[in-house]
Parts: C-alpha cells; sequence; structure tokens
C-alpha cells in the first residue's frame, strides 16, 4: 500500500490543479484508512496551493470581518466530532457562524442551527469550483477554527490561499479531532488545539511549525457522582459500548478473555456489548455459544433505551483494543464503576488511570473497585465544559497556550504503531474511495486491493459493486 501512496502522490505532483485536487483527496482517505506512519503532508498542501493560487481570487475585505468562523466537511447526527464543534461554537461570546465544505442531510442543518447564528454550504461541481466558493466565505473572517474531515484537502488549500494573500490578518485554529490518524491542515494551521495525550505524542512525528494548545473533549460533568464502593444487585450486569471496530482483536490484543474471564469468576454476572454486530463480528460468536444466557449483543439501542439500561448496570467496561474515548469517564461521572485494560491508544481523560494491565487486576478491580472520589474531581478539572471553554477562549480571545495536562497527568504506555498493518492490510477504505482511485489509475487500484487480505478484499469489491449499481440505478430513473 504504501507504494500506491507514493505513486498517487507522483500523479498528483504532475497532475493539472483540478484533477490534482481531487487525487489527493483519494491519498488523504487511503492514508486516514490505513496506517503507513504518515500523519501529515505539509509539502503537498504547500505545493496544491501554489498550483491553485493564479486560478483563484480571493475577494478584498475592504477592511471589515465578521468574526470567527467554524469549518466542518460533513456534520452528522451522531458521534463525537460534531459534538465537540457544537459544545465549542456555544463557548464563544458572541454568535459564531458555521461553513460546510462537503454535504450535510436536512435534519443535520436544522439541528446545527441551534448553535451557529448562520450556515453557509460550499457549492461548485469540480474542486477548482469548490475551492473558489470556500474561500469567498473564509474571506469574509479573521478567525477560522476548523474540524474538517482528515481528507478534507480542498478546505486546506482553500486556508493556503487566504493566509498567502492575507498573511497574519487572519488566524486558522485546528481542531485536531481525529488525532489518532493521518490529516491534512498542518501548514495552514497557525494554532493545533489537542485533545489528548495520544495525539499529543503522534504530533510529534509530524513536521508542525504551528503553536500547540490543549482543549480535551468537554464532558458534561454537572451532577456528577462518586461511584458506590459495591454492585447492589444480585445480579451483577458488565456493560461495554463502542463501534465495532474498537473491539476487533488486532495486533494480540483482545477482550475475548477479559469476558470470559468475568463470567468464569462472577456465575451470577452478565455482560453486555452495545454498538457490535452480531452477525458480522464474528469473533463474538464462540462467546456467545459459550454463554448464551449471559452473554448478550446488541447493534445499537434508541438513546433513551441506552440511558435506562446504563442506569442499571454495575461496571462499564471500556472497549479495547480501541478504547472508547471519553465514554469511560463520561460513565464515571454518572456513578458507574468503570474497569478496564490500559490500551495501546490512551490518553483522553484522567479516568484511564482506573485501568488496569492485565485480565487478573481486571477481575481484582471488580472484586474490589478502586477509590475513584480523586479520579472524578480530576476529570471535572480537565473536562468540564467550565474548564475546556477556559482553555479555548484564552486561545481564540488573548493568544495564551495551555499546556497538556492528560500528557503530564497519565503515565504513558502507549503505542503509536498499535494500528500499523504487519501483513495484509485488514482497515477498510471507503467504497467511494476506492471507486474514485479504480477511475483514477485502474493499474493503483489494483495493486491496493491486492495489498489487502482475502476478506477485506472480497468486502471492498461487493461495496464498491453496489455503490456502482445504486448510482447506475439513480441515472436511469
Amino acid at each position: 500500500m504504501k507504494q500506491v501512496v507514493e505513486q498517487l502522490q507522483a500523479r498528483i505532483l504532475n497532475a493539472a490543479p483540478g484533477p490534482a485536487l481531487a487525487q489527493a483527496q483519494i491519498y488523504g482517505a487511503l492514508l486516514w484508512a490505513v496506517d503507513l506512519n504518515i500523519y501529515e503532508a505539509a509539502s503537498l498542501e504547500r505545493h496544491l496551493t501554489a498550483q491553485c493560487a493564479s486560478l483563484v481570487t480571493v475577494p478584498a475585505t475592504n477592511g471589515l470581518s465578521r468574526g470567527c468562523l467554524h469549518v466542518v466537511s460533513e456534520p452528522y447526527l451522531q458521534g463525537g466530532h460534531t459534538r465537540l464543534m457544537e459544545r465549542l461554537a456555544h463557548m464563544h461570546e458572541g454568535p459564531v457562524d458555521l461553513l460546510v465544505t462537503r454535504s450535510a442531510k436536512p435534519q443535520v442543518l436544522e439541528r446545527l442551527a441551534g448553535f451557529f447564528a448562520h450556515i453557509e454550504q460550499a457549492r461548485g461541481d469540480d474542486p477548482c469550483a469548490r475551492l473558489q466558493s470556500i474561500v469567498d466565505t473564509l474571506a469574509q473572517y479573521d478567525k477560522v477554527v476548523l474540524h474538517i474531515h482528515p481528507d478534507d484537502i480542498i478546505t486546506t488549500v482553500a486556508c493556503g490561499l487566504l493566509k498567502l494573500q492575507r498573511g497574519a490578518a487572519v488566524t486558522v485554529y485546528f481542531v485536531n479531532h481525529a488525532d489518532h490518524v493521518f490529516s491534512f491542515g498542518a501548514s495552514v494551521a497557525d494554532v493545533y488545539f489537542e485533545i489528548s495525550a495520544y495525539g499529543h505524542h503522534l504530533d510529534k512525528k509530524k513536521h508542525l511549525t504551528c503553536q500547540k494548545s490543549f482543549l480535551a473533549i468537554p464532558i458534561e460533568t454537572s451532577g456528577a457522582k462518586v461511584p458506590d464502593a459495591m454492585p447492589t444487585h444480585e445480579r451483577i450486569k458488565v456493560f461495554s459500548a463502542a463501534s465495532a471496530a474498537k473491539y476487533k482483536p488486532h495486533g494480540g490484543l483482545d477482550m475475548r478473555p477479559s469476558i470470559t474471564a468475568i463470567l468464569d469468576r462472577f456465575p451470577n454476572a452478565e455482560c453486555w456489548i452495545i454498538g457490535a454486530n452480531p452477525l458480522t463480528n464474528t469473533w463474538w460468536w464462540t462467546v456467545k455459544l459459550r454463554y448464551p444466557t449471559r452473554f448478550f449483543i446488541r447493534r445499537h439501542l434508541p438513546y433513551k433505551d441506552y440511558l435506562a439500561f446504563a442506569e442499571k448496570a454495575d461496571f462499564y467496561l471500556d472497549s479495547y483494543p480501541i478504547p472508547g474515548g471519553t465514554a469511560f469517564a463520561e460513565q464515571l461521572l454518572k456513578g458507574r464503576r468503570c474497569v478496564g485494560l490500559v490500551a495501546p491508544i490512551q490518553g483522553y481523560s484522567p479516568a484511564d488511570s482506573l485501568k488496569v494491565a492485565s485480565v487478573d487486576q481486571l477481575l481484582a478491580s471488580i472484586e474490589q473497585p478502586q477509590p475513584s472520589a480523586s479520579v472524578v474531581e480530576a476529570v471535572q478539572q480537565v473536562n468540564s465544559v467550565e474548564a475546556v471553554k477556559a482553555r479555548y477562549l484564552a486561545c481564540i480571545e488573548r493568544g495564551d497556550y495551555s499546556e497538556n495536562q492528560l500528557a503530564t497527568m497519565l503515565p504513558w504506555s502507549g503505542n503509536l504503531d498499535f494500528m500499523k498493518p504487519t501483513g495484509k492490510v485488514t482497515s477498510m477504505v471507503p467504497a467511494d474511495v476506492f471507486d474514485a482511485l479504480c477511475r483514477t489509475d485502474t493499474n493503483l487500484a489494483l495493486r491496493a486491493l491486492l495489498s489487502y487480505a482475502w476478506v477485506p478484499r472480497i468486502k471492498i469489491l461487493i461495496k464498491v459493486t453496489l455503490l456502482r449499481l445504486a448510482r447506475f440505478a439513480r441515472a436511469r430513473g
């Protein structure tokens, strides 16, 4: 796969601006999906900015500015990234605007209208036209806060063009949402906002020349409870909630031994996994067959049902080998006893200090839960909305930068190489990205496909086929 992205980069450097931008988005999407030890592409961003400079006009402002603009590639109803953007928008003293650079569903725009005074959507059917549309909007503001997808090269180049024209008159803040993967934006950011200790350490692999400032992921801490010492139910209920991919065994790390050890040690315990797919996540089948009446998998629960379910649980077990981010801390603040294994990806809240290194220690932390009052207090100091707001506004309004508290507070035992493929690639590339690569260079697409293991290779082919059939049906209808 590394040779594929290197050859794709060579194509980009020799292409005209429009095709180069389209191919660069594929390049970014591939690196986003597959960890190849490449986490930024500042030199490529600068090349594309220079290539597009003669094609795009930066409108004059005549000394007028509309203040601060938040920019998102594609917002969603669910997921932590959009929620973080919404919370930061509400932290400003006055109203702020939003630019959506790709697309958004009507119900998402309706929700976002409660957080932003004005919402603009970029226009243009080809990359250069969309680039001009984005520049036209950016030019009206002197502060730009980026919440973009890691592969959003068009917005990155738009910011680069704006800075070429305006220089220090415009400040670009990059919120490093996906801080564990590759992302465009390194060449245009004046400030990189950190949200975790993991991102802090991974950023050392990037060639960043900008300032860095710590935010943390904000958590609602009002009404925080300190968990009781021991469960009150006769039948101990343990649950975990995360996206299915976070449970998939990887690199020799596997959550199943934790589950089976809990169910073996505590005959009156039951364990629930919320977010996994009982049909396609085949690694869970052996556990279900072994404990059919005490191990349960639910693909999804409506939010109200999820809250009611969590309220009745005794222990929250964090996902593994990929943790659930701040979900662990959120459950702790709701009075849940929280347990888990230390994961290679770590450092998203002080609640990580409750995690242990082995299954035996995990069982011990269930039998005798660790005191958590001091951890609850630390989470409030670092991740509370008030604490994040103070750090955010100090940077946005006064230019004051905050040190990463999580990097100094938590001992670091993470593994920055954990997600790298050690043999054939297994991390999935989105079907539309692979389809775009096929249309760009069939030989490169074939080489990319051959770098995959058999099962994900077949999945990609099926998904691309279905995508093309759906596109054909729309064209005929």
